[in-house]
């Protein structure tokens, strides 16, 4: 389960707290009945009763009588006993009570043999058999296949302490339900939903090499602070909420990676126990029942069943429990139930199994033991199976475009899918009444007001018709220069136009007394190549070495640079004209002319004729005119739709890799002729039970002589917050290089280390460590454009300090995350170049630096 719950439902959820009236009565369904031997008459002991589609079930008595209790039922009923043939009786699902008798067959299943040695457990024999017969029974052996799937998405706020309901705002929303708006989930709890939706998507899968694809054929949702088509129905329209495969050494989940109690390493992590052999549909299994051997350890608590025959995998339930070192996780329950496909070009055998059905449950929590509890359930049911008929690559590649017509509400159309692909998992009495109750939920004033400041945290912006106004981050700052900050912007979206965009923002110092601004019009000629053709100015106060480009798009540490002592500001006049394509997914191209200006607010001068040595000119301030063209590489990203904005999810096991080319010249206006080369990858590695470590390799060159600015001035942090992929001991602009080479390298080891150690494990904290390290220099001739005469009344100026060559500078650094389930502390020690900077600036190797951020 990846972590693509709404991001503003999760907001929601810590923000917004609902009391709940009293709950009428649920409704309770009974089915009894006797089961018999077909031939003999005679009543059959222990046999199983379950709902079909669920997990509800019972055992007959000694007397083949059974009794089956259940909130919800489905259409059918499915008995089994070891030596009998599956029976299916349809029930109504409508009546409280009923009686249903039925007859078993005898049935001709054999189990094979499977040699136990003394001493040993006897479910290791069955899960190395399992292991042994993985390239027969994992999806994966399969060439290709494609399957319809219908998923039911519900979202539900949960647990709520009497503490809350106090709040005047639970009061407000309160006195606006009534007592029949109380819903009771299976469990017995109080629910107040969010959200309840559904999906139809053909998903199609194709190996050697891997390619994926998914068509979100239709939706409708109903929820709080959610739209009905484009984004949300990316986020809740298809199966990647539910991809988990067992078979995997480790499966991810919000951002972890938990041992699959099938993987290579299922004896380091679990304790197993073989229960007993039970039918599951067609299906002798045995039951194996496992659990962690440290509760804390990212593992589950379950079962498996595992077919005697074949030794693959028939269905799984597992549970995370709240031991596991996660955060809000109270409960996660993921359950499969697997089939057999048959190999679609025409031969008769059997190719491999794939999961039919598939319920996810979340139940999440906040800080804090009275928190307020949010709970995910996600439903899918997967039919139509083509296996083996692979589409041209060329088919997998294409990006697509959500439909405009995506999102439809005809309840003709939905109950021929409830009647066919979705069956018993369709919308029931109670889904109903869930989507009643979110529409009278939307309606009070409390909770539009809860939905517009949720929207406006998680985007940014706050909507208003076609526009959309912010962003907040960047409201208000305070530094040196400027005084009091304050900045508006807008951008358009999809209401004013699919093709045009249109951005901008007004920004105003109250110590300098400038406006400053930009703006930016771009027309969209495709959407599934994301082409577009754009024009922006900007006239801004920037940071040397902190513009957008060279931080890589970190916006918050860009919007906290303009805080405070506002060294290595300058006046920045910048216009520009771009074009942009994806040819083919995963390869991004733009090509750009512009020019920017540089007026430095700061003592600085350089030599404009370097060879004259002193007896140069000396200058101020630079015009610089380019072309550039980049190509950004990323294999199988993937992204979502979000109107105009294209939102990234990141690559699989591939870095994101850019490529960038400046020429500057003198014929478009510039005072220089130079050459610029730079490359930037990126990746996060998952190495299973180590936790995972994510990487940024950046290099430049230019082989031109120019002045520091229009070089490489590096990336230094001296402020108390750290920030990732920066030098957090480096002071601003203190190294400037013309070639380098950069590397930032951390490892989160999540519990490894702190789950192991009594009286820690408890606090689930995690231990974190990284490495930066920068090799760069300057030629002699850009070292001879640098200037240290005095300015003008005998100021000192500022002058950029060069690295040698043959001694890369080091940072190392290690901390504990996850303190208080936010704040991470982290230790910093600089390895070299420990004399005082070339500025003056005293340097200190060690610093203690911390940071805050959300994540499981």
């Amino acid at each position: 389960m990846k972590t693509q719950l709404p991001l503003f439902l999760i907001l929601l959820w810590l923000v917004l707290s609902v009391a709940f009236t009293p709950a009428q009565a649920q409704t309770v369904y009974t089915v009894t009945g006797l089961v018999t031997d077909a031939n003999t008459g005679d009543p059959i002991p222990f046999a199983s009763v379950s709902l079909v589609g669920r997990r509800s079930g019972a055992l007959t008595d000694e007397k083949g009588r059974y009794t089956l209790v259940a909130k919800i039922l489905t259409d059918s009923i499915a008995v089994s006993s070891m030596g009998y043939k599956v029976s299916r009786r349809a029930i109504d699902p409508e009546r409280t009570t009923q009686a249903v008798d039925i007859k078993l067959e005898s049935g001709g299943n054999s189990l094979q043999e499977v040699t136990v040695k003394a001493g040993e457990n006897p479910a290791w024999r069955v899960l190395r058999q399992l292991r042994k017969n993985r390239s027969i029974n994992d999806r994966k052996r399969l060439s290709a296949y494609e399957y319809d799937s219908y998923v039911k998405t519900e979202i539900a706020l949960s647990h709520v302490s009497d503490r809350m309901r106090k709040n005047p705002l639970i009061k407000r929303i309160n006195e606006s339900m009534s007592k029949h708006d109380s819903i009771i989930d299976k469990d017995g709890h109080r629910v107040l939903p969010l959200l309840a939706s559904e999906s139809v998507s053909r998903y199609y899968f194709k190996a050697n090499p891997q390619h994926k694809r998914e068509d979100v054929l239709k939706t409708r949702i109903k929820g709080v602070a959610v739209d009905d088509a484009g984004l949300s129905s990316q986020l809740l329209g298809g199966t990647n909420l539910v991809s988990q495969n067992f078979y995997d050494n480790y499966i991810p989940i919000l951002g972890k990676d938990f041992a699959s109690p099938i993987g290579d390493n299922w004896k380091n992590w679990y304790e197993f126990f073989l229960a007993d052999t039970t039918q599951i549909g067609d299906h002798v299994c045995y039951e194996i029942q496992f659990d962690p051997k440290r509760p804390e350890d990212l593992a589950f608590i379950g079962k498996a069943w595992i077919d005697t025959t074949s030794f693959a995998l028939c269905q799984i339930e597992t549970r995370i429990g709240s031991g596991a070192n996660l955060n809000y996780v109270r409960e996660i329950t993921i359950e499969q139930e697997l089939e057999t496909t048959t190999d679609s070009t025409g031969s008769s055998t059997t190719a491999g199994w794939l999961p039919v059905s598939i319920h996810l449950k979340a139940d999440l929590t906040g800080v804090g033991k009275q928190s307020l509890g949010l709970r995910a359930q996600v439903t899918l049911r997967n039919s139509n199976v083509i296996v083996n008929r692979p589409h041209p690559t060329a088919f997998y590649e294409q990006p697509i475009e959500p439909s405009d017509t995506v999102s439809t509400n005809n309840e003709a159309y939905w109950h021929t899918v409830q009647s066919t692909l979705a069956g018993a998992d369709s919308l029931n009495k109670d889904d109903q009444k869930t989507r009643q109750v979110i529409e009278k939920l939307r309606a009070v004033p409390a909770v539009k007001m809860a939905e517009a400041v949720g929207q406006v945290a998680v985007t940014g912006f706050y909507k208003l018709g076609g526009f959309d106004i912010g962003p907040y981050p960047y409201l208000f700052a305070v530094n040196s220069v400027e005084g009091l900050r304050t900045r508006i912007g807008f951008r358009t979206n999809e209401q004013f136009s699919r093709n045009w965009v249109l951005r901008g923002y007004l920004a105003y110092g109250t110590l300098d007394k400038t406006f400053k601004y930009g703006g930016e019009i771009d027309y969209m000629f495709s959407r599934q190549h994301w082409t577009m053709l754009g024009v922006r100015v900007a006239n801004d106060l920037e940071r040397l070495g902190l513009t957008p480009e060279l931080i890589g798009g970190n916006r918050i540490f860009y919007a906290l640079s303009r805080f405070g002592r506002y060294r290595g500001g300058y006046q920045s006049y910048q216009k520009e004209v771009f074009f942009r394509t994806e040819p083919v997914k995963g390869i991004l191209l733009t090509a750009t002319l512009g020019s920017r200006t540089f007026d430095p607010l700061f003592p600085f001068h350089y030599r404009t004729e370097p060879e004259l040595g002193d007896q140069s000119a000396l200058r101020s301030d630079i015009f610089d005119a380019y072309w550039s063209v980049e190509a950004r590489l990323a294999r199988k990203e993937k992204y979502l739709m979000d109107g105009n904005e294209r939102i990234t999810l990141g690559t699989k096991r591939a870095p994101v890799l850019t490529i960038r080319y400046t020429h500057g010249a003198k014929s478009l206006g510039g005072e220089y002729n130079y050459d610029r080369l730079t490359l930037r990858a990126q990746q996060s590695l998952r190495l299973g039970a180590l936790g995972r470590m994510t990487y940024l390799l950046s290099a430049g060159y230019t082989p031109s002589t120019l002045p520091a600015p229009l070089l490489f001035p590096h990336i230094g942090n001296p402020t108390p917050l750290l920030t990732t992929n920066t030098f957090n001991r480096m002071q601003f602009y203190e190294f400037v290089s013309d070639r380098f080479v950069a590397v930032h390298i951390q490892h989160r080891f999540e519990g490894l280390l702190f789950n192991r150690i009594p009286g820690i494990r408890k606090l689930n904290w995690r231990l974190v460590a990284n490495i930066d390290a920068l090799w760069g220099s300057q030629t002699k001739a850009n070292q001879d454009v640098e200037s240290f005469k005095p300015l003008p009344g005998g100021t000192r100026p500022v002058y950029f300090g060069t690295l040698d060559g043959q001694k890369p500078y080091m940072e190392v650094g290690y901390g504990i995350d996850n303190i208080f389930k936010i704040i991470r502390i982290q230790a910093i020690h600089r390895l070299n170049y420990l004399d005082d900077g070339p500025n003056g600036i005293p340097l200190n190797s060690f610093a203690l630096k911390a940071s805050a951020s959300f994540s499981f």
